[in-house]
């Protein structure tokens, strides 16, 4: 599923039993075998994505964490850190400083990022001068540095949040999800469409991809409008998004919404009377519609029947290239210069 990219090959080459005696963690922008082909006395990875940490675990078993760390992982004692540094600098920092926190002085430190990742400038970030880098390789479109922790570390995460309003509701997120200062004018089409269409959603309904929890927060709390029955689930695979929406809807006083980490379908249960998404486009900084095909191809098996999935597509994507390969009958419930709104039945 995963495979080695050209740079760590390349690491591994060189580095391959140079840390026999050591302990490594792993943590950033990475999803490949390094951790399981490296040779050291300890590796341990820590992923922010869920379909990665389910994989590694099978391979892994206790030794990868899905999430923020704290001070219990000082015990480890970590003799190295390995950091894929991340092509958002917040996202990066966000998540490099919250595993330097637990480390000790003099733990040596290799940051590995691509040459558009914005790594190059790195020297220039004035809080990680802790650190000391120097750069040691430039290979495989990749630029490798190497460092000391000279002093510890203080993480909190309340250092790090982003919030704004949305119709009176305050909307959080964490460095790297989308649409962290504003709303996105997808989500403000689909949600709009939601409210003021002429058919009104209830039942179950599952938030895919909920990124904020913007979606989830606007929708419930018009729904509760309305004597009627209805539960709402959200999911995301990034688990900054997970700790986002948990937060967004903390702040809202919003205690009936399921929010729990799955890629796509992958931990979905259940049966939904609708599924709502503005879903990604983009994998990285790479244009990508995978997300929107698995969602479409199985939407029917995670819906009811007369069942519905609801989602917003900016519009230079053509609706040939979604549904040409399904046959599938949809209709755009809603639309502006930009965006579309598309609605498809199980039936």
């Amino acid at each position: 599923m995963y495979t080695l990219l050209p740079i760590n090959k390349y690491f591994l080459r060189l580095f391959k039993n140079k840390f026999l005696n050591k302990k490594v963690i792993f943590a950033g922008d990475f999803k490949d075998k390094i951790p399981i082909y490296l040779n050291t006395l300890m590796s341990f990875v820590n992923t922010h994505n869920y379909d990665y940490y389910i994989w590694l675990k099978k391979q892994m078993n206790n030794n990868v964490y899905y999430g923020l760390m704290n001070n219990k992982y000082k015990k480890y004692n970590f003799n190295i850190l390995i950091f894929f540094w991340l092509k958002n600098k917040k996202e990066s920092l966000f998540i490099l400083n919250n595993i330097l926190s637990f480390l000790s002085l003099k733990v040596e430190i290799f940051i590995i990022g691509s040459n558009n990742s914005g790594v190059k400038k790195i020297n220039n970030i004035q809080e990680l001068e802790i650190i000391n880098l120097k750069k040691i390789i430039n290979a495989r479109k990749h630029i490798i540095f190497h460092g000391i922790l000279t002093k510890n570390i203080f993480f909190n995460i309340n250092h790090y949040w982003n919030y704004y309003y949305y119709d009176n509701y305050p909307i959080y997120s964490l460095p790297g999800i989308f649409s962290g200062n504003k709303i996105d004018n997808g989500s403000k089409l689909l949600i709009s469409t939601i409210i003021n269409s002429n058919f009104l959603i209830k039942g179950k309904i599952l938030d895919l991809g909920c990124g904020s929890g913007i979606i989830s927060t606007i929708i419930n709390s018009n729904l509760e409008k309305y004597n009627i029955k209805y539960s709402i689930y959200a999911t995301d695979i990034d688990i900054k998004a997970i700790y986002s929406t948990k937060k967004t809807l903390n702040r809202n006083f919003i205690k009936n919404i399921k929010v729990f980490p799955s890629n796509i379908y992958s931990d979905i249960k259940e049966k939904f009377n609708f599924i709502i998404s503005n879903p990604p486009i983009h994998k990285n900084v790479n244009f990508s519609l995978k997300f929107i095909y698995k969602m479409i191809s199985k939407f029917r098996k995670n819906t009811y029947y007369k069942g519905e999935l609801l989602f917003v597509i900016n519009n230079f994507i053509s609706y040939k290239k979604i549904f040409n390969n399904f046959s599938l009958k949809f209709s755009i419930l809603s639309k502006n210069k930009k965006f579309s709104v598309y609605r498809i039945k199980n039936i």
